[in-house]
């Protein structure tokens, strides 16, 4: 048997959206542990890519807009058997498929595959192969994978009844030391026009369209703030016209995508995710860190992030008037605002941070490796 297990990911590599971010920290939490040599199939050239290569991880590039799915699964089961992978870890619903595909190829032993989040296109007929897309990825799932990954208590609550047994839950992470290395001192509120910001792909289901709403109407109220866009996507140009709309255009900055994210969370005052739904977002986990007033949608793995909001505003009304309360009231109390960042700190520290996490995967990965060996052995 060999000493060192070889845990091959797969990710989409798109976009520097959550999933690329995690698997990011988790390579970098894997620098240190000689028992486990990580490597990656990627289907696209991005963030991603280029920091996994500058770690000196061993990437492989599937283009998936050059390659068709036959193509790109046997290409994922070359690179397997050139590194002699141990153990699948799968992202995504195309990542999942194709990925488990090439694993029986090339005769992985063992898989893994990690839920960052619920779907966000519905299982429905009326869209038949978004339907058969889910049915597909949810046989493989039963199928193939030993283990089941949820990075919140409410995905691990929805899985077990799919998957009961062998769901994991394991949390997204950050290096929390890392990200606080990049934070500055910030002026006090007050000082300076409120700068609120927003984070995330501009799709439908991060609602947008809510911040740039509330940023309108606190104004409207006579709180003095400016709302601060960071990412891109389909929804951009709908959501300018929406501020010009509300005569909001010039209280709504569209930064774009920007990275490192920690520049420029430098620069808010509070944190606004007014998203339908989330998983566990990374953004929450480095605002934490830098100790940045958080007002969210009270949903998905966020009140796990917030301690049910012992460290930032849970948001009920999910509504334009209650990101406006919500934000109001984050804001007028500076004592409680204090107490609130400051429990967020300590709370990521102890749930969130990469040494405490790196190590449940470390847990998970040797486990497998040890069933590995007994059927080997059998």
């Amino acid at each position: 048997m060999k000493q060192i297990s070889v845990v091959t990911h797969i990710v989409s590599g798109d976009l520097w959206a959550g999933a690329e971010n995690q698997v990011y920290n988790l390579f970098v939490g894997f620098q240190s542990i000689h028992s486990i040599r990580p490597t990656a199939v990627l289907f696209n050239e991005g963030v991603l890519s280029r920091r996994l290569k500058a770690l000196g991880v061993p990437v492989t590039i599937v283009d998936e807009n050059q390659s068709g799915g036959v193509a790109m699964v046997r290409a994922i089961s070359r690179h397997c058997r050139e590194y002699q992978t141990d153990i699948l870890h799968t992202h995504g619903f195309k990542e999942n498929i194709l990925g488990t595909l090439a694993k029986w190829l090339a005769r992985v032993p063992k898989s893994v595959r990690t839920v960052h989040g619920n779907q966000e296109t519905p299982k429905s007929l009326r869209n038949p192969v978004s339907w058969a897309i889910n049915a597909l990825d949810h046989l493989l799932n039963e199928k193939a994978h030993q283990a089941i990954i949820a990075v919140s208590i409410e995905l691990q609550s929805k899985l077990e009844q799919v998957y009961s047994g062998r769901v994991v839950k394991i949390s997204n992470f950050i290096d929390v030391d890392t990200v606080r290395k990049g934070k500055e001192q910030q002026r006090p509120i007050g000082q300076r026009p409120i700068n609120l910001g927003f984070v995330g792909r501009l799709v439908a289901l991060k609602r947008a369209d809510l911040f740039i709403s509330a940023v309108r109407q606190l104004n409207d109220q006579g709180l003095d703030c400016r709302g601060t866009i960071l990412g891109d996507g389909p929804q951009l140009a709908d959501l300018q016209s929406l501020a010009m709309t509300l005569n909001a255009n010039e209280l709504i900055e569209f930064r774009g995508f920007v990275d490192p994210l920690t520049t420029a969370l430098n620069e808010l005052d509070a944190l606004v995710m007014p998203s339908d739904h989330e998983g566990q977002p990374m953004t929450v986990l480095e605002a934490l860190a830098f100790e940045l007033p958080i007002i969210a949608h009270n949903t998905g793995g966020i009140p796990e992030l917030l301690d049910g909001g012992r460290c930032g505003w849970l948001v009920d009304k999910h509504t334009v008037q209650g990101y406006v309360e919500a934000v109001r009231s984050a804001l007028s109390n500076d004592e409680e605002l204090r107490m609130k960042t400051s429990a967020g700190l300590g709370h990521i520290r102890a749930r969130f941070d990469v040494n405490v996490c790196t190590q449940h995967y470390l847990e998970l990965y040797q486990s497998l490796s040890s069933i590995a060996t007994a059927e080997h052995k059998a």
